[in-house]
């Protein structure tokens, strides 16, 4: 179950959007827990960012959550680092060389810690831009009538299976009411109905001809085989065309 912590959220936008806030980062316990062993034994708190970033990251709304996971990670890493550089001077228990070589030591563990925390942490505020942005949308089209995943597919770009998973996130959030339904399929299915029932498919002659005159068009004749009225042979019958039959020459007109 998603969390809705820290909620120093982000305005949706315009068109009404913009009276919903989204979560700054959908959290759980389990987030929460890695953030504390971050700073507690980095090493630990890493491994457990990339196992969270491996099995979730195929969520939108995972990835701005995912990147703060490893921003914190090595931020913890660094202050875990200084906490220990600081008590072996303070205990004089380990000679760095002079001030220096401890200056130095600590811009080389700067550079290998802060520069991917600053990365991390820039990956997860353009992350969460771009999916309240993409919340943002959604809300825009819902509220525009469109209620079918296979469109709001099409309008965003997203995998059909990504939108249904970002609906039911802003549905948790309170962006869109818990009663409010959105059909699967849609514009596709509504073709392949369509089709099913006996109509022209999209794109064809007879769909174009319909679509331009506004008046259905007859399905076309087909050969047909009947039955000779002289001698009861079978005979093949074009459309509007009348043949005589192979056998008793008994004239069969196409009825």
């Amino acid at each position: 179950m998603i969390t809705a912590g820290n909620m120093g959220g982000q305005a949706l936008g315009s068109n009404g959007a913009n009276s919903f806030k989204l979560p700054k980062y959908a959290r759980t316990t389990f987030d929460y827990i890695i953030i504390a062993a971050c700073y507690l034994f980095m090493p630990v708190g890493l491994l457990l960012a990339l196992v969270r970033l491996l099995t979730s990251h195929y969520k939108n709304y995972r990835k701005p959550v995912n990147f703060s996971l490893l921003f914190h990670a090595f931020a913890g890493g660094f202050i875990e680092i200084i906490i220990f550089i600081i008590f072996l001077v303070s205990d004089q228990q380990y000679d760095f060389g002079g001030t220096g070589m401890l200056i130095s030591l600590l811009i080389a563990f700067a550079v290998l810690f802060l520069l991917p925390a600053a990365v991390f942490a820039y990956v997860a505020a353009v992350s969460r831009h771009d999916f309240s942005q993409l919340a943002a949308k959604y809300i825009q089209l819902a509220g525009g009538g469109i209620r079918q995943t296979s469109r709001l597919s099409i309008e965003t770009g997203q995998h059909e299976r990504d939108v249904r998973r970002d609906l039911q996130y802003l549905q948790d959030c309170g962006a869109f009411d818990s009663s409010l339904v959105f059909e699967e399929g849609g514009a596709s299915a509504a073709a392949g109905g369509m089709a099913g029932a006996g109509g022209p498919a999209p794109g064809s002659a007879r769909w174009f001809a319909e679509k331009t005159s506004g008046v259905p068009q007859a399905p076309p004749q087909l050969a047909k085989s009947i039955r000779c009225t002289g001698c009861g042979a079978q005979n093949t019958v074009l459309p509007g065309q009348a043949k005589a039959c192979d056998y008793c020459g008994t004239t069969i007109p196409y009825s």
